[in-house]
C-alpha cells in the first residue's frame, strides 16, 4: 500500500509541475499578446478584402456565420441603412445575397439597401431548387458593382428594381436560365420577362427541370404559420 502511495504522489506531483510550465508558457500576458497578434491579423485580413479577390468572396458568403465582433469590419458593417425612391439609381457593390431574388447593396456613399429584384419570384430556401437559385445569383453578383434601377419600395422597405451590370439584366437572366419564375402580377408589362419563362419552360431549365413546380408565392401562402 505504501508503494502505491507513493506512485500516486509522483504522479500527482508530475501533473502539479506540468501545469506550472504551462501556466509560465501560457502566463496571462503571453496570452494577452497571442490574442493582440491575431486582432491585427484579422483586422489586416479585414480591412484588406477588395484585394482578396476569391477569398473575399468566400467570406461575404459566409459571414452570417461570424460572430458580429467580426462582421462589423466587413465592408458595409458600420454603414446607415438608406431609403431608396422610385426612379432613383443605386451604385455600388452587392455585399450580401440571401436567396433567388433579394440582396443587399453597399453604395459608395457608405449606404446599406435590401434590394428584391423586381418582376421576378425566386424559390424558397425551403423549396426545391432554392439553394440552386441562391447560388446561382451569388456566382452573378455578389461582390460587383452593380446598378440598382428602382422601380418602387415594398411594405418591408426594400428597394425593388432591375439590376444591371453594364448592359446585361440580372432580373432577366434569372428567369432566362430557369432560375426564379416571372412575377407577372408585379410586373404585367414585361414582355421579355414573360417570352423567357416560356423559353426555360420548354427548355426544362433549372426550376422546370422536372416540370411544373409549385410557386413560391403560393409555397408561401402554404407555409405562412410554419
Amino acid at each position: 500500500m505504501a508503494k502505491r502511495g507513493s506512485g500516486g504522489g509522483k504522479k500527482a506531483a508530475g501533473k502539479s509541475a506540468a501545469r506550472s510550465i504551462w501556466g509560465k508558457i501560457f502566463s496571462p500576458g503571453v496570452r494577452r499578446t497571442l490574442f493582440a497578434l491575431l486582432f491585427i491579423l484579422l483586422g489586416g485580413l479585414l480591412f484588406n478584402l477588395d484585394r482578396l479577390g476569391d477569398t473575399r468572396i468566400l467570406l461575404f458568403k459566409y459571414q452570417q456565420y461570424l460572430p458580429h465582433s467580426i462582421t462589423r469590419f466587413f465592408p458595409g458593417g458600420s454603414a446607415q441603412e438608406g431609403r431608396a425612391i422610385p426612379d432613383q439609381q443605386l451604385k455600388g457593390e452587392i455585399i450580401a445575397v440571401y436567396d433567388g431574388d433579394t440582396a443587399t447593396l453597399l453604395t459608395n456613399e457608405n449606404r446599406k439597401y435590401k434590394v428584391r429584384f423586381y418582376g421576378i419570384d425566386a424559390p424558397e430556401a425551403k423549396q426545391e431548387g432554392g439553394i440552386d437559385s441562391r447560388d446561382a445569383l451569388r456566382d452573378k453578383i455578389l461582390g460587383k458593382e452593380v446598378t440598382v434601377v428602382v422601380a418602387a419600395t415594398d411594405r418591408y422597405g426594400r428597394a425593388v428594381g432591375k439590376v444591371m451590370i453594364g448592359r446585361r439584366c440580372i432580373n432577366l437572366e434569372m428567369v432566362d436560365e430557369g432560375r426564379a419564375w416571372y412575377y407577372k402580377d408585379y410586373a404585367a408589362d414585361e414582355y421579355e420577362f414573360a417570352e423567357a419563362e416560356k423559353k426555360a419552360r420548354v427548355e426544362r431549365l433549372g426550376i422546370w427541370k422536372n416540370g411544373s413546380p409549385k410557386p413560391p408565392w403560393e409555397w408561401r401562402r402554404e407555409h405562412k404559420k410554419d
